[in-house]
């Protein structure tokens, strides 16, 4: 078969070989410009990877930024509270330093009790408010009794003794009122 070929080939002669030319060049076209289009995607696809790559980093830096703030933001969130507490022990810091020397205690006393003004303010700005229990029905959300006593004066389940007052901070009860409840 292949000498038949060559034979029609050679029987054909120049005429032949430019048709085999003419009907190459527009394949050899087609595969040269088929070569060039996936070359660029391939530079493109490249181009992509490197692109996801740069973006994957960020996005891991981001991470890893946010997990540092988060942190630091947790450690010193009790900032501003302090700040405000700072000065009042100051303030009872001096007042014991005062009564050791003077020996006033009625000075001391009223030290003590500009201090708790200033304490007492300080919380509440930070809306830390305190719960009314004396002579309030007992109410197990804001008090915690200690010990029920009968009483005659008081009404059934009145709060007839606060032990230690209780504090909400937003609506929240942070620390119940120790209390005493009449039966």
């Amino acid at each position: 078969m292949n000498e038949e070929q060559v034979e029609y080939k050679n029987e054909q002669g120049e005429v032949e070989a430019e048709k085999d030319q003419q009907t190459q060049t527009p394949e050899i076209d087609e595969m040269s410009s088929l070569r060039q289009e996936l070359d660029k995607i391939k530079q493109e696809a490249q181009k992509n990877y490197d692109l996801y790559l740069r973006t994957l980093a960020e996005m891991n830096n981001i991470k890893k930024r946010a997990a540092r703030e988060r942190e630091e933001y947790i450690r010193f969130a009790t900032l501003p509270m302090i700040k405000k507490i700072l000065p009042v022990l100051d303030d009872l810091d001096r007042a014991l330093s005062s009564s050791h020397q003077k020996q006033d205690y009625e000075i001391l006393s009223k030290g003590v009790e500009m201090i708790a003004r200033s304490l007492h303010e300080a919380i509440k700005q930070e809306g830390v408010v305190a719960i009314d229990a004396l002579h309030q029905p007992f109410d197990p959300q804001y008090h915690q009794p200690l010990t029920v006593e009968g009483s005659s004066e008081h009404p059934e389940n009145t709060v007839i003794e606060e032990f230690q007052k209780g504090y909400t901070m937003h609506g929240r009860v942070i620390q119940p009122s120790l209390v005493k409840v009449s039966n």
